[in-house]
């Protein structure tokens, strides 16, 4: 039963309090009610006498509601939009961002509307954008250069910055919105493929009006068959399929960035440039590439339980293993393992040691008592490099496929009929006493 109430006593007063549960959850606004007592307070309890939920994390606090996404933690379950993996397993980068940001799979005519769209707002590439990413050294990672392409395109587009127009002008504006994802989306694949091509010293190759947007993006980047100029079918039919397995993943870190930037009624660039910076970090889409560079290091699988002895000792952080929402085997790991089949990886002998890390974890008391499995990062890394990605653009890779969970929780957000700034407290733990000694200045 989802719904009741909670009763709480607390003993510190004695007083008695009831707080309804709806869909298997409390208002963390509820629980202010619920005061101290008045006598014997110390200082921080008096700056704030109403009793807080304290979640370092946000480990357990919901901050919306949404269907973009079903997460049944034990048995491993994922639905898109009540669509699962394998549902999706052939539909194009089109096809999902049409269903997570507009609900519902299109049409034929509705995919082709989307695909042109896109491919349209491909070839609008501001000068400022070209200049910004050409200024900055082929030897410097993508991911900065990516956020400096993107700040470009804001500042290209003034009127499309709410602050500089006056005020909100996408919130409750269905028409704008929708624009606006064309857009960004857009732009997103064209700064990685100036960033790709600059980096490369290769010549950048505009959008074709007549080709997908993963071909379209694989273009740009210079990411084709040497022989033929042209995306190698292959990869990108593998890419695609990849793509089902990142559209969305909820309340993830880089989705919460963007929706706290959101939340101030924000322009949408500025909300991917926070998914990115937030992303980048090694716990999260910087999981890959940091897990990749340590098995680099290892070499060899004989080298796998000194890794796994200093992991236990906590001298070592094991990327790619343990995940948040799932306490059974990560539902992303079987379907890569078949791309990875398909695309040949088992050539790469650091593929041998990632799994060697994943047997020796299995049946280690460590990890299994904790009920710690191999996450999807862990295999997910050789996918991009058996692609030909680069380690350090596999964040971006990554963020292309996340891009229509992305669009879709900035859509919903804007669309809902009202729009709180998200901005949580804090415990003091100082001794809330003034300074003496130092005269003021009012």
């Amino acid at each position: 039963m989802s719904e009741g109430k909670l009763l709480i006593k607390d003993s510190r007063t004695q007083r008695e309090y009831e707080i309804p549960i709806i869909k298997n959850a409390v208002a963390a606004t509820a629980f202010k009610q619920i005061k101290g007592p008045e006598l014997d307070q110390s200082r921080q309890d008096k700056g704030s006498s109403s009793l807080k939920i304290y979640d370092p994390g946000l480990a357990n606090t919901a901050t919306l509601e949404s269907d973009l996404l079903f997460i049944d933690a034990e048995k491993g379950t994922l639905l898109f939009r009540g669509y699962s993996i394998d549902q999706l397993w052939d539909c194009s980068f089109e096809d999902v961002l049409h269903l997570m940001a507009w609900e519902t799979l299109p049409s034929t005519s509705q995919r082709e509307a989307i695909r042109q769209a896109l491919a349209t707002a491909m070839n609008n590439i501001p000068s400022e954008v070209v200049k910004t990413i050409q200024a900055f050294p082929p030897s410097s990672p993508p991911v900065p250069i990516i956020v400096a392409g993107l700040a470009a395109y804001m500042a290209s587009r003034p009127n499309d910055i709410p602050a500089v127009t006056g005020g909100n002008i996408y919130h409750g504006n269905l028409e704008r919105v929708d624009k606006a994802i064309i857009r960004v989306v857009a732009a997103w694949a064209v700064v990685i493929g100036l960033s790709a091509s600059h980096r490369r010293g290769i010549q950048f190759i505009p959008a074709s009006p007549d080709l997908e947007f993963y071909e379209n993006l694989f273009t740009m980047m210079g990411h084709t068959d040497p022989a033929t100029g042209e995306p190698d079918p292959k990869k990108v039919r593998c890419f695609r399929h990849f793509g089902a397995l990142s559209i969305d993943h909820g309340m993830a870190n880089s989705t919460f960035a963007m929706l706290v930037t959101s939340s101030s009624l924000g322009d949408p660039i500025s909300a991917v440039i926070s998914a990115v910076t937030a992303a980048y970090g090694p716990l999260h889409f910087g999981a890959p590439e940091s897990a990749y560079k340590i098995i680099a290091k290892l070499g060899k699988r004989e080298n796998v339980p000194l890794l796994i002895e200093q992991v236990k000792r906590g001298e070592r952080r094991l990327f790619g293993y343990g995940h948040r929402s799932y306490r059974t085997d990560d539902p992303r790991i079987r379907p890569i393992q078949t791309l990875l089949d398909e695309l040949d990886a088992d050539s790469n002998p650091l593929l041998a040691v990632a799994r060697e890390i994943d047997h020796v974890a299995q049946r280690d008391e460590y990890f299994k008592s904790r009920g710690l499995h191999a996450n999807a990062d862990l295999y997910g890394v050789f996918f991009y490099v058996a692609m030909g990605f680069a380690p350090e653009l596999i964040p971006l890779m990554m963020l292309t496929q996340r891009m229509p969970g992305l669009m879709a929780h900035w859509r919903d957000a804007m669309l809902k009929r009202s729009i709180k700034v998200i901005r949580p407290t804090h415990i003091s733990v100082g001794d809330g006493k003034q300074m003496q000694g130092a005269a003021s200045k009012l």
